[in-house]
């Protein structure tokens, strides 16, 4: 008893596809013109206006300063504080040369320099920064000239020709089968 060989052959489906690219051809001649042109002439000096803005001691006030000012005025707390540093010191050692054999004058003196310092609030306007504006001055004449034109316009025209695609089936797809005996066909 021979064997029955099923066939089967199988194609694909192939597009043909076709572009045409879109034209477009402006077309506009120039317009033209005719005139008679005397450029204007300015014979102006202008000073600028300026504004000279110092807010130096308003930045003071909130503690904004310039690197000059700053080290002035730490100069200046450094010197208070080690002239009172100093003072301190000396009155310290009055003290404990005095009175240190008979109290406890060092634990007075330690107690009181552990003691948090005494911060103060002040509350004081902010001034004003000094703006001085010194307004611009124009000197001078100005000849406006002469300008006549007389234009043509030109007239634009637009050809146009829009894209194109043709899609066409070179091949459609498709399923054959069939049946030997025996033997597979070669034709699958």
């Amino acid at each position: 008893m021979s064997m029955l060989c099923l066939n089967i052959r199988s194609s694909n489906l192939i597009l043909n596809m076709k572009s045409f690219q879109g034209k477009a051809d402006p077309n506009m001649p120039e317009p033209s013109g005719q005139g008679k042109y005397i450029a204007p002439s300015c014979n102006l000096k202008v000073t600028p206006a300026t504004v000279k803005i110092d807010s130096t001691a308003s930045r003071e006030v909130v503690g904004l300063y310039t690197d000059s000012a700053f080290s002035k005025k730490m100069a200046e707390r450094g010197e208070k504080a080690l002239s009172a540093g100093i003072a301190r010191r000396m009155q310290e050692g009055r003290e404990v040369m005095e009175n240190g054999a008979l109290t406890d004058a060092l634990g007075d003196i330690s107690r009181r320099n552990m003691l948090p310092k005494q911060k103060q609030l002040a509350i004081v306007s902010m001034p004003a920064p000094k703006i001085t504006v010194t307004p611009a001055h124009i000197e001078g004449t100005i000849d406006p000239g002469i300008s006549q034109i007389k234009l043509t316009a030109g007239k634009y025209k637009l050809d146009f020709e829009p894209a194109k695609v043709d899609i066409s089936v070179k091949q459609y797809a498709s399923i054959k089968m069939w049946v030997t005996q025996g033997h597979c066909d070669t034709y699958a």
